[in-house]
């Protein structure tokens, strides 16, 4: 094992570096000291995704680290969150005597008991490791109590208020529903009026708990309070005035309500808030069905999302035109304009676009991103095989083209 550029890679935060390093590794040495090192080395720096890679591959989680370091013990009281989840995902059965996950549930347990003045940076995400692993082992929280979670730090960018809402969007049912409806319009706390109406738009997702194999929602054509959902937010659009919440209020509806009736989140697409537009440029780029000749408004706001100066609003902005028919040379005219933009999303959206329409100014750009690509993990390299597809489709006889 190449220890010293991986360990670099590591530490720098270059994990794809790492995944094509790792790719040369002969199995056999995943179960030495080399690896452990490694390991550690990868949790202490945070990254998850190169824990869950390394754990995947064989790594022992049980060895410990130098100095005599639990890996469980050690995330669980640090509260890092995807760390762990990581840490624990070939640890076999979670309800068996002495599993890991009851160890790292009492170590997270017992650091909120302790919890003093949080240290700078990020708080720890201890509630979320106690969330998840007490829905594993089959404890079920009440939505008050996962809410009150979540409202510790009261921060939507936190992982105890997104493991709360993972919980809760298992549960999506009537109740529930009844419920966040109630806590969204609670005018005496900003934090649990966001907290509500972030519930409201994670039970739309529909999943399916891993915890309660009788709950299968995908027997739902539609969840049954679809209707009210959309009846409950729509007056929102108009009269929200926090920010986050009017982002969250936006998904929310476009998600629940018929596509055509998605046009009512038209009216924030000039909104002062960046991530305001941000969310109206990812809802239109989702529902593109709405993205033809006969919604010229659609098309207007999109012209202008494209040239937004938040990178992802663009990016969003012209994904909506690669996947709409419209071809008109105003059209193309805003895509041409974004075949050098800096961020790279945006300028693989505005290349397809135009190679989609047979414009040749788009597979220049589209070629030299392919040439850039050395594995599957390269920058684009997805998004450019489902671009390659749709252009050979296009070509195929008997193609009508747009």
């Amino acid at each position: 094992m190449r220890l010293p550029p991986l360990l670099s890679a590591v530490e720098c935060g270059d994990d794809r570096t790492v995944f094509d390093l790792l790719d040369d590794v002969p199995s056999h040495e995943l179960t030495g000291d080399d690896a452990v090192t490694l390991l550690a080395a990868a949790a202490y720096a945070g990254r998850d995704e190169v824990v869950w890679r390394l754990v995947e591959d064989g790594v022992d989680v049980a060895r410990p680290w130098a100095g005599g370091v639990d890996p469980v013990t050690w995330a669980a009281r640090r509260g890092a969150y995807p760390v762990l989840l990581a840490l624990l995902i070939r640890s076999g059965d979670p309800l068996r005597a002495g599993s890991p996950h009851r160890r790292a549930l009492r170590e997270a347990q017992a650091a909120i008991d302790s919890e003093v003045a949080v240290e700078p940076g990020p708080p720890p995400a201890h509630r979320a490791i106690v969330s998840h692993l007490e829905a594993v082992l089959g404890i079920h929280r009440s939505p008050d109590e996962l809410m009150a979670r979540a409202l510790v730090h009261a921060r939507a960018d936190h992982d105890d208020w997104a493991e709360s809402l993972i919980q809760l969007g298992y549960r999506a049912d009537q109740e529930l529903f009844n419920w966040a409806c109630t806590v969204a319009s609670d005018s005496s706390s900003l934090d649990r009026r966001r907290f509500g109406l972030d519930t409201l738009n994670s039970l739309n997702f529909g999943l399916d708990s891993p915890y309660d194999p009788e709950l299968d929602l995908d027997q739902y054509d539609e969840l049954p309070f679809t209707q009210k959902a959309a009846e409950f937010l729509r007056p929102l659009l108009d009269t929200e005035q926090d920010p986050h919440a009017l982002r969250t209020v936006i998904a929310a509806f476009a998600s629940y309500c018929p596509t055509e009736e998605v046009r009512a989140i038209l009216v924030h697409a000039d909104h002062a808030e960046p991530g305001v537009r941000r969310c109206v440029a990812s809802q239109l780029a989702t529902n593109s069905a709405l993205v033809t000749a006969d919604q010229p408004e659609v098309l207007a706001a999109l012209v202008r999302l494209a040239a937004d100066p938040v990178p992802d609003t663009r990016a969003s902005a012209l994904y909506a035109f690669t996947m709409s028919p419209v071809d008109t040379p105003e059209l193309r005219a805003v895509m041409a304009a974004h075949l050098t933009d800096s961020h790279f999303d945006a300028r693989i959206e505005a290349a397809a676009g135009l190679a989609l329409r047979g414009d040749e100014r788009g597979l220049p750009v589209l070629d030299e991103i392919r040439r850039s690509i050395k594995n599957h993990r390269s920058l684009g390299a997805g998004r450019l095989d489902d671009i390659s597809y749709m252009l050979r489709v296009r070509a195929e006889p008997g193609d009508q083209g747009r």
